[in-house]
């Protein structure tokens, strides 16, 4: 049996899930969004007012999580504030 090996793009930061609950966001879309952030957008910044590559970059680092056994998928989406990043199943 050949063991399929999947590249990552995205780290996974550990980040206080304090961030997470404070800002009624569930921990694959703040993860996401930390590692994303970088010197010129904070992860406030992104939390707050996402560019749509930044939305875009978090639905696929949290797709990823979730491909790689980070985090378990949901059907329903995960939480961002009053928005919903999708979570995509292979087909």
């Amino acid at each position: 049996m050949t063991l399929k090996t999947m590249n990552r793009n995205y780290t996974s930061p550990a980040i206080d899930e304090g961030w997470a609950y404070d800002r009624r966001t569930d921990m694959p879309v703040a993860v996401a969004i930390h590692a994303i952030a970088g010197p010129s957008r904070s992860p406030d910044d992104i939390w707050l007012d996402p560019t749509a590559a930044e939305y875009d970059h978090v639905c696929m680092a949290v797709q990823e999580y979730v491909t790689h056994g980070d985090y378990v998928a949901n059907e329903n989406g995960y939480r961002w504030w009053q928005e919903t990043v999708p979570h995509y199943t292979e087909t």
